[in-house]
């Protein structure tokens, strides 16, 4: 039989030697279950407290496991045949990075203050800053006032203004391009 069940509390420990973790939870009737949490090899998440977890019986005296959560906070993006994996705020649950893996071969990683996006075509995009799949560096934001390149410039050839030292303002080593 399988149950429905808000979190209370997730606390990891050893069990048996085995590194394990257990979740504390409310099933909304009767006294609160304690169940161990299972999720596929290499997802290592620690729930909220304002998720709730879908739980399994199993045969051994008050046994049961968790085998799945929901987010009831956040809306759910990823299309069909896509993953999104993404990290919150144990305050109030709001997402503060995400990586997408999306069903065209396209790759997304965000948070707040920036972004990286991995295109099909094998272009990465950093802020702003492109790079083709040649190696080939396009800058497409630029803060004028601390760089030499204007909104998309390449960075092939171009002048570093030295302020001190011997060396004179003059044409960088070609990094790429014909």
């Amino acid at each position: 039989m399988g149950r429905i069940a808000k979190v209370l509390s997730f606390l990891r420990l050893t069990r048996r030697d085995a590194k394990v973790s257990d979740v504390k939870l409310d099933t909304g009737g009767g006294a609160n279950i304690t169940a161990e949490h299972f999720s596929s090899p290499g997802d290592d998440s620690f729930p909220l407290t304002t998720d709730y977890a879908i739980t399994v019986d199993i045969p051994r005296s008050g046994g049961g496991v968790v085998v799945g959560y929901i987010d009831p906070i956040n809306t759910s993006v990823a299309l069909e045949g896509e993953k999104r994996i993404y990290a919150r705020d144990p305050a109030n649950g709001s997402i503060k990075v995400a990586l997408r893996l999306k069903n065209d071969g396209a790759v997304t990683f965000s948070n707040a203050n920036g972004s990286m996006d991995l295109a099909v075509d094998g272009t990465f995009n950093i802020n702003g800053v492109t790079i083709d799949k040649d190696g080939k560096l396009t800058a497409n934001i630029v803060d004028a006032t601390t760089s030499l390149l204007a909104a998309g410039d390449e960075v092939v050839e171009h002048d570093h203004i030295i302020k001190s030292g011997s060396s004179a303002p003059g044409p960088t080593e070609k990094l790429g391009g014909p």
